[in-house]
């Protein structure tokens, strides 16, 4: 993509970054319910501010969740050094008729427009700059709950030019008190060990003492844009955490992320950007277009619908999204794990 080309800017977050604690509950939820009952239809947001965790959504499912016990166990995973417990409101409610009555007949439940994307290169199929900054952001909270030098919070950001980092800056939540000098040495030894880059600052804000939701209120799917490509690609209306997959919103994206994939790594394409569209109560998607090397391809877009079924139901068999574990993709992005099923490259043609 021409924006790729010209250079470009993103960000990572950790996972103790308040609107990403409520990707990872949302998600923790869903996994619950789903291992329940896999057909579980489920979409739960949350909220957290201060020491209070809101948890709403509509869900239809079997199974039997404490769920003021399961927020609370998936916050103490994620903010390994809260030292207070939090408050639970509990507001899930029941999933609507309307709602219901469209999935049992695996058609869509809402409108929406979905992108996939990948392009050729060694890191996963993604922009670079993507995939180095979340691959950062993993070592750093690995290092950081190993270490204790700091603690759940922060932020990495990379300005990439001709495939290369020319800035990297990284912010970690850290003690009052901390030898914020001797933290940027460990960083740069054991988390940047092999990253080439011309700047670095570590915790230019010398004042990141306090994080999550205890300073800063997160909400869940406000970070869509790391969940995706970055900012780099179209992302489409809506979010992924805490959604089952019966939601267009997450598998359709899945989907055409792996469309994208294939089709690069079968060589049909360098870089390609694959979009659908659904119509609320329709079972076949009303657009389906593929884009290669920058252009429209009607060649790969028919080649695209007649090999691939985009219905709802069709999606979700083909990628066993019933049987995903959805909390690890709550962190580092969607795309950048290539164990996903969503990310499996296969031959074909």
């Amino acid at each position: 993509m021409e924006l790729i080309n010209q250079g470009y800017s993103v960000e990572g977050v950790l996972r103790g970054h308040p609107d990403k604690i409520c990707d990872q509950i949302s998600d923790a939820l869903l996994d619950e319910f789903l291992s329940q009952d896999e057909d579980s239809k489920v979409a739960i947001e949350c909220l957290g501010s201060g020491n209070t965790i809101v948890v709403a959504g509509e869900i239809n499912s079997k199974a039997k969740i404490d769920i003021e016990d399961s927020v609370k166990r998936a916050y103490r995973k994620i903010v390994w050094h809260a030292n207070r417990d939090i408050n639970v409101i509990n507001l899930l409610s029941v999933q609507s008729q309307q709602l219901q009555t469209n999935v049992k007949n695996g058609n869509a439940a809402d409108q929406g427009i979905m992108y996939g994307y990948a392009c050729n290169n060694e890191y996963n199929f993604l922009p670079y700059g993507y995939y180095i900054v979340n691959k950062i952001c993993k070592r750093l909270d690995e290092y950081g709950e190993k270490s204790k030098l700091y603690y759940s919070d922060g932020k990495v950001q990379v300005v990439v030019k001709n495939e290369k980092i020319k800035q990297l800056y990284i912010n970690v939540q850290h003690e009052k008190n901390a030898d914020l000098n001797y933290i940027e040495t460990k960083i740069k030894e054991n988390v940047l060990y092999d990253i080439d880059c011309q700047e670095i600052i570590i915790n230019k804000d010398k004042w990141f003492i306090k994080g999550g939701i205890e300073n800063d209120t997160g909400v869940t799917g406000r970070k869509i844009m790391i969940d995706s490509y970055g900012g780099l690609i179209c992302h489409g209306g809506g979010a992924f955490s805490g959604k089952d997959p019966s939601k267009l919103d997450r598998s359709a994206a899945y989907m055409c992320r792996y469309v994208a994939k294939n089709l690069v790594a079968n060589n049909l394409a360098n870089d390609c950007l694959v979009t659908v569209a659904y119509m609320f109560g329709e079972k076949e998607q009303i657009m389906l277009k593929v884009f290669a090397d920058n252009n429209y391809s009607e060649e790969l877009t028919n080649f695209v619908n007649k090999k691939y079924n985009f219905e709802s139901s069709a999606i979700v068999d083909f990628l066993n999204l019933k049987n995903v574990k959805y909390l690890p993709t709550a962190t580092y992005g969607h795309f950048t794990n290539c164990y996903y099923s969503w990310e499996k490259i296969n031959k074909i043609i």
